[in-house]
């Protein structure tokens, strides 16, 4: 019988596929599960199909730079790695090691968990040149974000994500259900290692003045993760933020939140001419989603899941592929667009199904 290490992987649904047969069903489940219904689960994926694409043709593309920067940072294509934790659980051997070590080797930039089974310290040293971005949240006691955050520094973390829509984890049926991967973060062999999340809980009187505390305190920029509204990113933008990260915790937090393709424009325009600029994460699973991101105003664009199938599926080989499939799938879709580098995608390359229902205008 075949390895799955043998088998043939062209998308992201393969990896998942061969992910979900190879991980114990409690671990599957609890980076698969999304809240309650699942709806906005779903709709991040289901989203990205209401938008149709309206290429510029008979253009040169034969050199195609996918090149941009993130708050200042250059980086070799608009695609990152959003912070998803245990992924000991996924590989054992190596974890977010593995995962540090693909993002850097295709110029993206890695948002390490702060409930990682890998030190930050680790990470930064198979990454020296890698962009690396930490991420944190609001605990109880308040000394463990502190250290966090005075570790992150001392190891060359440029930039602090800063999750917002967690003062309580979001309820997930399967995982509820299945004793197993309700407890999958006390069974020691996937124990998250830069805080003792035995000794500490989400903070749930976090406010606004926390977050100007927060920038404050470190001279790190600020990323903030979980917005989907514009008010919230008015009041991010007051608070003197660097960046936003729409995001709806990719479905594991509140259900019936908007997928984050068809929030992201209405952030977009709340934080217009402040500085602050916007990424999202949420069901990108193609080229296609990148370029449909970047064209509603996007400066870069996250993943989670998939990542954590490769690792799965072929360890450091698999996470590499899984960006490696992507990153050729964005600069396939950027050639047929007509577009050469990122500055060329125009807001109008990208519109909503039911422009093609309205009486057309010549």
């Amino acid at each position: 019988m075949n390895s799955i290490h043998d088998k043939e992987y062209v998308c992201f649904d393969d990896f998942q596929k061969a992910a979900s047969e190879r991980l114990q069903s409690s671990s599957f489940n609890y980076f698969a599960d999304g809240c309650n219904e699942q709806f906005t689960l779903k709709d991040n994926r289901e989203a990205f199909k209401r938008y149709r694409l309206r290429p510029k043709l008979l253009r040169d593309v034969s050199n195609i730079d996918l090149s941009t920067t993130i708050l200042g940072e250059p980086i070799s294509w608009p695609v990152g790695l959003s912070p998803t934790a245990f992924h000991r659980l996924a590989d054992f051997q190596e974890g977010e090691v593995a995962t540090a070590r693909a993002a850097a080797s295709v110029g993206s930039v890695m948002a390490l968990s702060c409930v990682s089974t890998r030190t930050l310290e680790e990470i930064a040293t198979v990454t020296p040149h890698g962009v690396r971005w930490m991420q944190v949240q609001f605990f109880k006691p308040r000394q463990q974000l502190e250290n966090l955050i005075e570790r992150a520094e001392k190891s060359g973390y440029t930039a602090l994500v800063v999750t917002v829509d967690q003062p309580f984890p979001g309820k997930k049926y399967r995982t509820t259900k299945d004793r197993n991967a309700s407890l999958l973060t006390f069974t020691g062999h996937a124990n998250p290692v830069n805080i003792d999340i035995t000794a500490c809980k989400f903070d749930n009187t976090t406010t606004w003045q926390d977050i100007k505390w927060l920038k404050s305190f470190t001279k790190l920029p600020l990323v903030l993760k979980g917005i989907t509204t514009g008010d919230q990113a008015k009041n991010a933008v007051e608070c003197g933020v660097n960046a936003i990260l729409v995001s709806n915790h990719g479905g594991r937090q509140l259900d019936y939140l908007p997928a984050t393709i068809d929030a992201l424009p209405e952030v977009v325009a709340a934080v217009a001419g402040s500085g602050v600029e916007v990424y999202m994460d949420g069901g990108v699973r193609h080229g296609t989603d990148v370029f449909k991101a970047l064209a509603r105003g996007a400066r870069a664009v996250f993943i989670g899941r998939p990542i954590i199938w490769g690792l799965t599926c072929k360890g450091y080989e698999g996470a590499k592929q899984v960006l490696d499939i992507l990153k050729d799938e964005v600069e396939k879709t950027m050639a047929l667009m007509g577009c050469t580098n990122v500055n060329e995608i125009e807001q109008s390359m990208v519109v909503h199904q039911d422009y093609y229902r309205q009486p057309i205008v010549l």
